[in-house]
């Protein structure tokens, strides 16, 4: 989200770097900042004539540092060099073409690297890092619930709408966790509001597709409860979109991380924890941890044999998919549908 925020501010002042590196997990981020570095070639040159993108497993750095020092008809040019694996234990190429170039790069032009992920111990990594011309930017997906919230609001307001905290908050637990996902849920918001600048819950709840991960949290949720009317309620609407093996998967998963927040929880672990425990993110580990306050361990026990024995009949057999899963909701809950 800073990211984004800086290369704005790089192409506003027309200081754009000699050598980028960019980063990150998130792939939507980094195409989004990759438009907007375009947007300065694209000034002097609309055809995009100045901008080159190239393919490191079909050319050598020796290649690419020859085309980066290719001079153009246009006074600036961008090099970018995808999805790279330089940065990385176990490769081979030779990088001493790259470590020469960034010591006197070509001025007119921005080289440009985009990888997944990095090792900062690299010699080429630290060669960027140490240079006056080079620049090093993380692209990372927002991880606490507050700074969701501020990466939505944000995108709210450049697109001149605004959401209530609640209705954000909402907004982002029904479309999931996607920053890809919901840049393209709030387009469809934009579209639907038309000249109304407040987008409301009424509005997010018409139009936003809840996720299925979304679903089976609100379908545990029902289970807390005991509300085995509701928890199929909710059951039946995820089968409209997905196939019943994949909800019973999910529901798999969440009951296990359940229980490993529950196990935490009693060897006197908190919230903290999760993540590294179980191998999930930030924001997910605070749903589940708050989520498994809500269920005993008694219940996550039995709900866990329940969804390995519907696994089992689903597999061998054993009747109609999905009403075996109403089956098994109606154990786990412990009472007959009202």
């Amino acid at each position: 989200m800073r990211e984004i925020e800086r290369i704005k501010e790089s192409v506003k002042k027309g200081k754009i770097a000699s050598v980028y590196l960019w980063y990150g997990e998130d792939r939507f981020l980094i195409q989004e900042g990759l438009q907007v570095l375009k947007s300065f070639y694209f000034m002097t040159d609309p055809s995009g004539s100045g901008i080159e993108v190239l393919d490191p497993k079909e050319l050598s750095p020796a290649e690419i540092v020859e085309r980066a020092n290719t001079m153009s008809f246009f006074a600036n040019r961008l090099v970018v060099v995808d999805e790279v694996t330089y940065f990385q234990d176990g490769q081979t190429a030779d990088l001493e073409p790259f470590i020469e170039y960034i010591a006197n790069p070509n001025p007119s032009t921005c080289l440009l690297f985009i990888a997944e992920n990095v090792h900062r111990g690299r010699k080429f990594y630290k060669a960027i890092d140490r240079a006056e011309a080079g620049e090093i930017l993380e692209f990372s997906a927002p991880k606490r619930p507050q700074d969701w919230l501020a990466w939505v609001q944000l995108e709210l307001k450049a697109r001149g709408k605004s959401m209530e905290a609640r209705t954000a908050s909402q907004f982002i637990e029904w479309a999931g966790h996607q920053t890809g996902v919901l840049s393209q849920e709030l387009d469809k918001l934009v579209i639907f509001v038309g000249d109304r600048t407040k987008i409301t819950m009424e509005d997010v709840e018409t139009i936003t597709i809840q996720t299925i991960e979304a679903s089976i949290f609100d379908l545990l949720d029902a289970v807390a409860i005991r509300s085995a009317t509701k928890a199929i309620k909710k059951l039946h609407e995820v089968l409209r979109e997905e196939h019943p093996l994949k909800v019973l998967t999910l529901m798999v998963r969440q009951v296990r991380l359940l229980l490993g927040c529950d196990a935490l929880r009693k060897r006197g672990g908190n919230v903290a924890d999760v993540p590294s425990a179980l191998g999930i993110r930030p924001y997910e580990a605070q749903k589940v941890w708050q989520q498994s306050s809500r269920l005993s361990t008694k219940q996550l026990s039995k709900g866990l044999a329940e969804c390995l024995n519907t696994d089992l009949a689903m597999k061998t057999g054993g009747g109609d998919p999905g009403f075996l899963l109403e089956m098994m909701i109606v154990r786990f809950c412990g009472e007959e549908v009202s």
